[in-house]
């Protein structure tokens, strides 16, 4: 008789387990306490590198490559292939040449997952998974008319080039192959596939209320849904520890609330690639993150203390609990914005 799965958390890390475990042959059986799937925090970009976070170690950069290109194969419909601008303020303590042996880098491990396994190919060719491009291209391109359907890396800078000030930063810009996500349609397939499944079931709108371990099994209580299960896979997020708590398990873990910010750009230029100003963050200095949306939205994220950062937005665990207790207000806004 196949084992029972139990899956706690519709959000990417439930459903990819579902996905696959059903694939298996499993039975499986998924919890989500909202009425859609992906109903958690947002996200929005295939960190295809790390390229946005210069403070990261190489290993972790490599471990964000293999990881973004699994998620991409598995997901191909829900990538909105545009590259990503990366630009350093004139007043950064570092210099854009900085940043190259790490790109390096990252363009030979790319090259060798893909001449191991071709259907890694999700970027692009290897060799042109970053782009340079000096001061006096990026003055040519904004003479230029913008492309209707850009094809490559010149065509895709033309909008930031007519409107970036060149004045306030430093040569050469970087274009790099890190594309977006569409978290909707990752939703929408997700859904679909998993309802084509005859082993596996999917409640929506049953929030788990109990959960106990035996030798052998969980037994879990959800709105009117009383089962035991064989296997528990606790995907809840950044919420994974009120499980943990109801099963005594200890763990030590951190919670960050990061706010972004939606606006319209009233010259709507039909294809933007995504745009980042590197900088230090929790400065008034910090990153700032443009990322594009169809009908000229824009998201906007910036590493301050008074945009996306917060002084109380940080929390972490007790001896008392492996949940992370953000504030009232934050869980307000997380729930109904």
């Amino acid at each position: 008789m196949s084992k029972k799965v139990a899956i706690i958390g519709g959000g990417v890390s439930g459903i990819t387990s579902a996905l696959i475990l059903g694939k298996l042959g499993l039975d499986v059986t998924l919890f989500e306490r909202k009425k859609t799937l992906i109903s958690g925090p947002p996200f929005c970009h295939l960190h295809a590198g790390g390229n946005l976070y210069r403070e990261i170690s190489d290993e972790q950069c490599i471990t964000l490559l293999e990881q973004s290109i699994d998620f991409a194969k598995l997901y191909p419909q829900s990538i909105d292939k545009r590259p990503t601008v990366i630009a350093l303020p004139s007043d950064d303590p570092q210099e854009p040449q900085m940043l190259f042996r790490r790109l390096e880098l990252l363009r030979a491990m790319y090259k060798e997952m893909v001449r191991k396994q071709p259907d890694c190919a999700i970027l692009g060719e290897s060799d042109n998974y970053f782009e340079l491009f000096s001061k006096e291209q990026i003055i040519e391109l904004s003479k230029e008319p913008e492309a209707r359907h850009p094809k490559n890396n010149r065509e895709w800078l033309i909008p930031f080039a007519k409107n970036v000030d060149i004045k306030s930063i430093k040569f050469p810009v970087i274009v790099v192959q890190e594309y977006g996500i569409n978290l909707f349609s990752v939703g929408a397939s997700a859904g679909l596939a998993l309802e084509s499944m005859p082993n596996v079931r999917v409640y929506r709108e049953y929030e788990v209320t109990n959960v106990q371990r035996d030798k052998n099994s969980f037994t879990l209580e959800a709105s009117s849904y009383r089962g035991e299960f064989d296997y528990l896979i606790n995907s809840c997020g950044f919420q994974t520890g009120v499980i943990d708590d109801m099963l005594g398990v200890k763990e030590k873990r951190m919670v960050e609330f990061k706010a972004a910010f939606t606006s319209l750009w009233s010259q709507r230029s039909p294809y933007w690639p995504e745009i980042i100003f590197h900088g230090e963050r929790g400065t008034p200095r910090g990153m700032g993150q443009f990322t594009p949306y169809c009908g000229g939205f824009v998201q906007l994220h910036a590493m301050t203390q008074d945009i996306t950062l917060c002084k109380e937005c940080l929390v972490k665990t007790t001896q008392q609990s492996s949940y992370p207790k953000l504030g009232t207000h934050l869980l307000k806004t997380i729930e109904s914005g």
